[in-house]
């Protein structure tokens, strides 16, 4: 079972989770049987969630993580790894990919999403976060397209010290630390990607590496549990778009989309917003020993190159709200 231990020179938090290492790999090259296909359904754990839902040939599947790192049996140990880690299949298409996604799939993807998210809410986490590992690079272990989501008993240092900042800021000033941030983007200008009204899409001026990118939304919900079809269809209007300009400009790189949260009890001095972190550097000595990112270009520089290869590829209006999945809106959309 997996378990939480703590490095008692910095605090930090370190899942030892065995059962990882068993998990499939195709990204090497290696043939196999891809669990996530269709027809291949018994590989995995029984689904919690389907789209469209009872249907024989679906569209989107969730399951729980067979090699998952927390588990809500998780026993043993001084701090035992206790939470869900779910995996989302995007597609029943081995070959499609989220920069293919039309405004419709995607946001459909992204009401699966908030669904496990308000699940998960609902029973008690104390942190749910979702993310997508595209590339060996990146953690990809599996070339179908799929992303994750896992919710947490605790949460961790990293996710304590964003929520707390957050919060100060508010109490300091009365306004959110999301807010302030994006306003000053637009009075400066230079490291926005594309600002479409409902998403405002920026490298941010302490960039971690090159070309990582913010999608803030811009209504106020502090997680994605929260936030409206109005905004899952904001997002899903531009979301492709900016991973077609990155696979132009850094020749596909491996890349990890990381949904960033809130805590899910309905406090509000956070915005939920992506962050999308290219995997173009290694992470080497310096970064080990203090914890500090070098990034050898700076934002001002990369941020007009990603513009540039965006804008031609900005999609139109956001279209739609996306139907919750299960309702009779949500088996509507087709998948191209």
């Amino acid at each position: 079972m997996p378990e939480i231990r703590v490095d008692e020179e910095t605090g930090d938090w370190r899942i030892v989770a065995p059962e990882r290492a068993a998990r499939p790999r195709d990204n090497a090259g290696a043939p196999s049987v891809c669990p996530f296909c269709p027809g291949h359904e018994h590989m995995t754990p029984p689904e919690v969630l389907r789209v469209p839902a009872g249907a024989a040939h679906w569209r989107i599947r969730v399951v729980p993580n067979l090699y998952a790192f927390v588990s809500p049996d998780a026993t043993g140990g001084d701090s035992p790894a206790s939470g869900h880690h779910e995996v989302v299949v995007e597609s029943d298409r081995h070959d499609w990919d989220l920069r293919l996604a039309t405004p419709a799939e995607l946001a459909e993807i992204l009401a699966v999403v908030r669904a496990r998210c308000r699940v998960h809410t609902a029973g008690g986490a104390a942190a749910v976060l979702a993310f997508r590992n595209y590339g060996a690079a990146a953690g990809n272990s599996l070339r179908h397209p799929h992303s994750q989501v896992v919710a947490l008993d605790r949460p961790p240092p990293g996710l304590v010290n964003r929520w707390r900042r957050a919060h100060e800021h508010l109490d300091a000033t009365g306004r959110l630390l999301a807010a302030d941030l994006a306003d000053a983007e637009r009075r400066d200008g230079r490291r926005i990607v594309a600002d479409t009204g409902g998403v405002l899409v920026y490298q941010p001026r302490a960039a971690s590496m090159p070309h990582e990118t913010v999608l803030l939304p811009g209504d106020d919900s502090a997680d994605l549990a929260g936030a409206s079809d109005e905004t899952l269809a904001a997002v899903a209007a531009v979301l492709p778009g900016v991973l077609r300009g990155l696979a132009t400009v850094l020749d596909d790189p491996a890349y990890n989309l990381v949904l960033h949260t809130g805590p899910p009890d309905g406090r509000r001095w956070y915005r939920w917003h992506l962050g999308l972190y290219p995997r173009v550097t290694t992470f080497a000595g310096l970064e080990i020993a203090t914890g500090l990112a070098v990034n050898p270009t700076a934002p001002e520089v990369t941020a007009p190159v990603l513009r540039a290869a965006v804008s031609p590829a900005r999609t139109g209006p956001a279209g739609r709200p996306a139907p919750d999945p299960g309702t009779p809106g949500a088996a509507g959309h087709t998948r191209g």
